[in-house]
């Protein structure tokens, strides 16, 4: 047979020749196995040693000096049953810490129209956002794209809170949107626009070519929810 199939239940490729070896002997000494199967001396006490932890050889003394003997071949299996039992011990745990690594913060970029669409239908899966920064670009950029989104955030009864520059204040992107608007003045506006919703800030930087950093992380939301909260509080309806 070859060892390669006993590697593949888990043995090392020189526990495997042993094994193989020995159920071939039948019962023999460590010397003989290592001539047999070609493999050094210590190197064959190691493998021999791990086979009778994993039950697969056993050993008895005759006249000072230890024979060995295969055990079984379904012990194979049942080692294979036990890690299978394990396994479904620890996944639990396993998961939870994966859980929190993908939790930790990531960032994506996004860029065009398209990847800023692909943000918007993310924005509807939650029950509200916020928003703050440039206003101007978003309708003149998104178009239709923007306005199926007023009109599905309207459906879904998401809530919305925007922080506008003054001289938005009758423009289409507040008579189209179901929104709650404050003002800031002028002055103070960024170029970007910067969406919190969930555990992720999304920074657009509007252009003719859009592009849209998503930071998935709860601290940075966080933050941005205070800065956003601060604002809301000195601006004007």
């Amino acid at each position: 047979m070859d060892p390669d199939k006993l590697q593949q239940l888990g043995l090392s490729r020189n526990e495997a020749k042993i094994y193989l070896a020995l159920l071939e002997m039948g019962e023999t000494q460590a010397g003989r196995l290592s001539k047999k199967t070609q493999i050094n001396r210590t190197t064959t006490y190691d493998a021999i040693e791990r086979l009778i932890e994993k039950g697969l050889i056993a050993y008895q003394l005759q006249a000072g000096r230890k024979v060995f003997r295969p055990c079984e071949p379904e012990k194979l299996m049942e080692n294979i049953n036990e890690q299978e039992r394990a396994a479904k011990e620890i996944i639990p745990e396993l998961r939870d810490l994966y859980t929190k690594v993908k939790e930790q913060e990531e960032s994506h970029i996004h860029k065009g129209r398209k990847g800023i669409k692909s943000i918007l239908q993310d924005i509807l899966k939650c029950k509200e956002y916020i928003a703050f920064g440039s206003s101007g670009r978003f309708l003149e950029t998104m178009k239709h794209d923007f306005m199926a989104f007023q009109r599905r955030k309207k459906e879904l009864n998401i809530k919305a809170r925007v922080i506008l520059n003054k001289s938005a204040r009758r423009s289409e992107t507040v008579s189209f949107a179901y929104t709650q608007f404050h003002y800031i003045p002028d002055s103070n506006v960024t170029p970007t626009s910067t969406f919190v919703y969930g555990v992720k800030s999304a920074i657009i930087i509007w252009g003719e070519n859009p592009v849209a950093i998503v930071i998935n992380s709860k601290a940075v939301a966080k933050s941005h929810r205070s800065y956003f909260e601060l604002l809301w509080k000195q601006a004007r309806r």
